[in-house]
């Protein structure tokens, strides 16, 4: 369901300002008025007219259009001067220089203002002005709005005449009129027309009040075609340009979650760019990368996803992969105007294969809608901050030894040992030594000071810092100037210009983005108009983190770091130029060491890694299209042509200096990435709502359209380095090979579609639709596959007539729809190929999977049920949906055994259901003249289900995605006949269901589930096998709310989300938790504990049996670290990700007109201030619940929390000046 909004005031048309402000302004101008667009903006008509008056004239013209004249008799046009006229199919605004030559003609939407040239004033005998005599015959008022501003381009007209005229910048009117006791009615876009009394001579005042219409009653479906959404049979959702630009960030997407329903978004917590997984109505494909959303821009899709860069996971990987943002975290919010989420197979079938998991449809900015030129300033900053950390304990330092003796950093072999200081050193980098205390002097990394050799002990105290301290508050700078404008006679432009530059939280991170756009729409002749727009994007980076759980991301080095230690000492470190291949490799001997040595023979600094071990991307990106439209003769039909392009370049480098964890003689790579994309279309259509005495509406079309879509991957790596800090692919060491990798895909999808759209009365819809798809990443035989939607909605307020008996019912519809549509599969994977080996040159390495040329596209089938309603003027609104899904033909990999030489093969296999309801309401609980609550509730839940794979599958065995993206310590699994994605490891061994034992009084327990204690140690034991389900990966349901409070010129904007039922396993957790730097492994370690659970003893017989534990454990460190905490132990380290979040507030003031006014060079000011993610109410221990996934190569996969980057809270302010 879509929100409703008052917009009076918003559309208004005001004063045209001084072109000289800007160059810009002026170079707009000049297209906007080219001669290309001179040519009529109005329709052709013919006319035979034989001696009659000019006001007849207009009225003839008036019943061959869908125009109004408006005029004001009396005011110098010759209205009744007859004429003679013969013209066949000529353009109106020739008819009307002909006979009514030097008029000004001026068009308003549907209304043609006519008003006399302005001509010199006559002069006196003195040669002074004349003052024109009064006419005593006109009206003179102003027209305002509900708030007493005044409205600038109001109609007003004597009712039952052409005679009319509009206000100026004041709200001001003058009106010639005629008859006695004529009415005036006074029009503006988005409020209640008003009729009023008016006596010549006097002056009136007119109030329009708001009309409550939807500003979403339009929405763009697919194609780029806009429809009515009460015509409409399936569930879309609506975002305005104000809810994307409400905060900034790394990922507009961002601005999107809790505001849609049934979309749900992954992050991996990878860093600035933060690239996000966007799925619609759940999971339908067995292909984990073929599930996401399609993105549409103006009717042409664009690419959404990343290359690679990296091999695999990014768990334990020292080559993981790098987040340089996917392709659709790069639209530029500033230049959007909305986004409109089709979420079913029926709404997007017209797209194709691609959009078989729905599309977000994103429609730019044009230029002014009215007559002048426009100029925006929009200008923000905006603070980032690390927040939410994990519940760090400072009361245990380093060690591993439960205190038994002091800690000692330095160790003695050339030197004497300094007074005071133990011989021997003494730590680790896990947290069970000693307790912290200023009165403790310990041997110490900073008790050495290698400028004056001098050796002291220092108080052994907790650094507040340790982590924390490594991130830094990051700043994002936006400026953007917009320049827009309209001549009045069908051509607008708009050019945007936007800056964008990023210092991230961690040293030495961020990005620059530069963004410009054109959009043009022109008249060229009667016949043809032309859409142009064009998108450009040059984003550069010097340096982006690598993410997840790696040796080559600095968290890795601060979780294993020693809490003793700041991070200004390896800041120091770095800068102070000790980073040196001596105390690299000094062991912590006699004054020679890195601050990280302590329990790493090859310390790292982090600071060096962030300085030196750099990833930089440097990319150019081009989308965009051109489309013409073209009328012929017979009304209603048009040929639309439309040409689409993405264009993407870009360069990666990524160094790592020597002495790199795994690297010690360094690495090089640098990559080469091209995306070309290419879509060209046509659509016949004709459109004709006046069948069957207006009563039937007809909508039809027929298309095609050509995707071609080109790929090239070209890199070099260089494992080992020649010479140290040289970077280039010549850099070899003697008897080394760089490894070149090259890669390039061509994919051709060619079409033809139709549909029909049929319409009785406005109350009953029905759409038909129909697509064929030939792919060539499919063999001959199956290459092509049809599929069709239907769609219907019957608005029973029509229907029923409702608005008599029930006033208070603005809409009740119902709706339904049935889809099927296909999904295709990457080229080149029907043969089996050679595939290059970068470990030796001119060799090449046999296929892991059997290729299968007969591979059939999959299938979706849908339909769709919903019922959506207004009530109480549109105050009250809700929307149902619900749906079910089913996906056959799954294309999978599935497991193969190696005695065929090959580990999987690829086959047509299984189904995959989804099943789920929607729900929306809009509410408008206050509204006055100074103050209006609003607010917007969305819900929804999702079954999934795998239904059957191959006929031949074993349904005890399991399908498991992105295997090895949680190491061998956590997998997603999914098993025929259940709900998909569960999580699965070790966890602890338990009593059979139905166990007991009899306790001291002789009573028989029930100890079914209590774990199994190890009657030697006290110690719980854990399975033998990574097998046991430990949680379900999705929730069960999500939600979003947003409100809005509007108080004369102040605006408070909220968007809060949330979600229950969903887990994932955090391998963060498990490391802080398992080393004792959090506080959940503080319980015990002086006192001891006594876990609960039972000893199981075997008998002689078989038979156990069970008695309640007793024993305390022999060792708290062991407990911790060899069971509780253990890595493995996925059942402890599974964490609920359910959350409450308030994640965007804004509060925004206006300057009001009246005061713009007064200044006259300013249209409009205002200033808001925001901040996000204020706070989230979770169980979830680290950082972020909606960042509570990985990346896998391009893949981001739910439920696997490995080594996330911290989630950030933003505040900041922007200013926006009209010109």
């Amino acid at each position: 369901m879509t929100a409703n909004y008052k917009f009076c005031g918003i559309t208004r048309r005001l004063s045209q300002i001084r072109a000289k402000a800007l160059i810009a302004a002026s170079i707009i101008a000049m297209s906007a008025s080219s001669p290309l667009s001179v040519a009529a903006a109005l329709p052709r008509v013919s006319i035979n007219a034989n001696d009659i008056t000019v006001k007849q004239l207009l009225h003839d013209i008036e019943s061959k259009c869908n125009y109004t004249f408006a005029y004001s008799d009396g005011a110098g046009l010759p209205t009744s001067k007859r004429v003679t006229l013969h013209a066949t199919d000529r353009p109106i605004d020739e008819i009307l220089a002909e006979v009514l030559p030097g008029a000004d003609v001026e068009i308003k939407g549907t209304t043609i203002m006519l008003t006399p040239a302005k001509a010199a004033p006559e002069t006196s005998k003195s040669g002074s002005a004349k003052t024109p005599k009064a006419n005593k015959k006109t009206v003179t008022g102003r027209v305002v709005d509900d708030s007493g501003e005044p409205i600038i381009g109001a109609t007003v007209m004597q009712k039952g005449t052409n005679n009319g005229t509009s206000t100026d910048i004041d709200g001001n009117f003058t009106l010639s009129i005629s008859g006695k006791n004529p009415t005036l009615v006074a029009r503006y876009v988005g409020c209640e027309p008003k009729e009023i009394k008016a006596a010549p001579g006097t002056s009136v005042n007119i109030t329009l009040d708001q009309s409550g219409v939807k500003l979403n009653d339009v929405v763009v479906t697919a194609l780029g075609i806009s429809r009515e959404q009460k015509s409409l049979g399936y569930a879309v959702s609506k975002v305005s340009s104000e809810d994307l630009n409400n905060t900034v960030s790394g990922n507009w997407l961002n601005s999107m979650n809790g505001k849609v329903a049934g979309l749900s978004m992954t992050s991996a917590g990878s860093g600035p760019l933060g690239s996000m997984r966007v799925v619609l109505r759940g999971e339908q494909s067995l292909n984990y990368g073929a599930n996401e959303a399609l993105f549409v821009v103006d009717g042409v899709p664009i690419t959404s996803g990343d290359a690679g860069t990296g091999s695999g996971a990014s768990f334990s990987n020292s080559d993981a992969p790098i987040d340089f943002g996917n392709g659709a975290s790069e639209i530029n919010p500033e230049d959007v105007e909305s986004v409109t989420v089709l979420k079913g197979p029926a709404a997007t079938a017209l797209y194709g294969s691609r959009a078989a998991n729905g599309a977000i449809v994103i429609t730019t900015k044009s230029g002014k809608a009215e007559k002048g030129v426009g100029v925006t300033l929009n200008s923000s900053i905006t603070w980032e901050k690390a927040g939410y950390y994990p519940e760090f304990q400072g009361v245990y330092g380093p060690g591993a030894d439960g205190g038994f003796a002091p800690y000692a950093f330095w160790r003695f072999k050339n030197i004497d040992v300094p007074e005071g200081f133990p011989a021997k050193a003494n730590g680790s980098r896990m947290s069970y030594g000693e307790a912290y205390s200023a009165d403790k002097l310990r041997s110490q990394y900073n008790s050495y000071n290698p400028v004056t050799g001098e050796w002291t002990l220092t108080p052994f105290v907790y650094a507040d810092d340790w982590f924390t301290g490594f991130m830094e508050t990051g700043v994002t700078y936006r400026n953007n100037i917009t320049v827009s404008s309209n001549n009045g006679k069908g051509t607008s432009a708009r050019l945007s210009i936007t800056d964008t530059r990023n210092d991230w939280i961690l040293p030495n991170t961020g990005y620059k983005n530069q963004t410009v756009s054109v959009a043009l729409n022109t008249k060229m002749n009667k016949w043809m108009k032309l859409q142009a727009r064009v998108n450009y994007l040059h984003k550069s980076s010097d340096n982006l983190p690598v993410q997840g759980y790696s040796n080559q991301s600095p968290f890795y080095m601060l979780i294993w770091g020693n809490t003793n230690i700041s991070p200004a000492q390896y800041r120091e470190e770095y800068f102070g130029g000790k980073c040196t291949l001596e105390n690299y490799s000094g062991d912590r001997y006699d004054g020679k060491a890195m601050v990280g040595s302590m329990g790493n023979a090859k310390p790292v600094n982090p600071y060096r890694q962030m300085y030196e071990a750099t990833n930089a991307i440097n990319k150019d990106r081009v989308y965009g299209n051109v489309a013409l439209n073209i009328a012929f003769p017979v009304k209603g039909l048009t040929l639309d042509l439309r040409a689409g392009t993405d264009i993407s370049v870009d360069w990666r480098q990524q160094k790592k200096p020597f002495r790199s964890p795994d690297y010690d003689r360094g690495f090089y790579r640098e990559q080469n990435n091209r995306d070309i994309e290419t879509n060209l279309d046509f659509m016949l259509r004709y459109v004709n709502n006046k069948l069957v005495g207006k009563r039937l509406g007809l909508n039809a079309a027929f298309g095609g359209n050509s995707m071609i879509r080109r790929v090239f991957r070209n890199s070099v790596t260089l494992k080992n380095l020649g010479e140290e800090g040289i970077y280039n692919t010549t850099n070899l060491p003697d008897g080394e090979f760089a490894r070149p990798y090259n890669w390039r895909s061509h994919k051709v999808v060619n079409s033809f579609y139709g549909f029909v759209n049929l319409s009785w009365d406005d109350t009953y819809y029905l759409d038909l639709t129909a697509r064929n798809d030939w792919s060539s990443a499919l063999g001959r035989g199956n290459w092509s596959f049809f599929y069709p939607s239907v769609s219907a909605s019957v608005l029973l307020d029509n229907a029923l007539k409702l608005h008599d008996s029930a006033p208070w019912i603005d809409m009740l519809k119902i709706r339904g729809s049935w889809a099927n549509v296909g999904n295709d599969t990457n080229p080149y994977t029907l043969t089996d190929t050679y595939a290059s080996s970068s470990s030796y040159p001119s060799s090449s390495l046999l296929p892991t999977t059997a290729a299968n040329y007969f591979i059939k596209p999959e299938n979706v089938e849908s339909w769709e049920i919903g019922i959506e309603s207004m009530f109480l003027h549109n105050r009250f609104g809700v929307d149902v949906a619900f749906y079910n899904s089913s996906t056959t033909n799954q294309i999978v990999s599935a497991v193969a055994d190696m005695i065929t030489g090959v580990s999987a093969r690829k086959m047509n296999a299984g189904e995959i259901r989804n099943r789920g309801v929607e729900i929306a309401l809009h509410v408008i609980p206050v509204q006055t003249r100074n103050f209006t609550w609003s607010f917007d509730i969305n819900w929804s839940r999702n079954w999934n289900k795998l239904v059957s794979l191959d006929k031949d599958w074993d349904p005890s065995a399991a399908f498991i995605q992105n295997d090895g993206a949680g190491g061998s310590y956590a997998s997603i699994r999914s098993y025929v006949g259940e709900e998909m994605g569960w999580i699965y490891g070790k966890g602890y061994k338990r009593a059979p269901q139905g166990a007991t034992y009899t306790d001291a009084n002789g009573n028989v327990v029930d100890c079914s589930g209590m774990k199994i204690i190890d009657a030697s140690n006290g110690i719980p034991l854990l399975d033998d096998a990574a097998d046991t389900r430990i949680a379900k990966v999705n929730p069960t349901w999500r939600g979003g709310m947003t409100h809005s409070f509007r108080y004369r010129d102040f605006t408070l904007g909220l968007t809060f989300s949330a979600q229950m039922g969903g887990h994932a396993f955090s391998h963060t957790n498990a490391v802080l938790s398992y080393m004792g730097k959090l506080t959940n492994s503080l319980e015990g370690r002086y006192d001891g504990l006594t876990v609960e659970g039972v000893v199981a003893t075997e008998n002689a017989d078989g038979s156990i049996t069970y008695t309640p534990n007793t024993r305390p454990v022999a060792s708290v460190i062991d407990y911790y670290q060899k069971a509780k905490y253990i890595r493995n132990n996925a059942e402890e380290h599974t964490f609920k990700t359910d959350f409450f979040k308030l994640g965007e507030a804004r509060l925004d003031y206006s300057l009001p007109r009246k005061i713009c006014r007064k200044l006259r060079v300013v249209q409009g000011a205002a200033i808001g201030v925001y901040a996000t993610n204020i706070f989230c109410i979770t169980d979830w221990p680290q950082f972020d619940p909606e960042a509570a996934g990985t990346m896998n190569g391009t893949n981001i996969v739910n439920g696997l929390e490995m080594g996330a980057l911290p989630m950030t809270r933003t505040y900041g302010f922007n200013i926006k000046l009209s010109f």
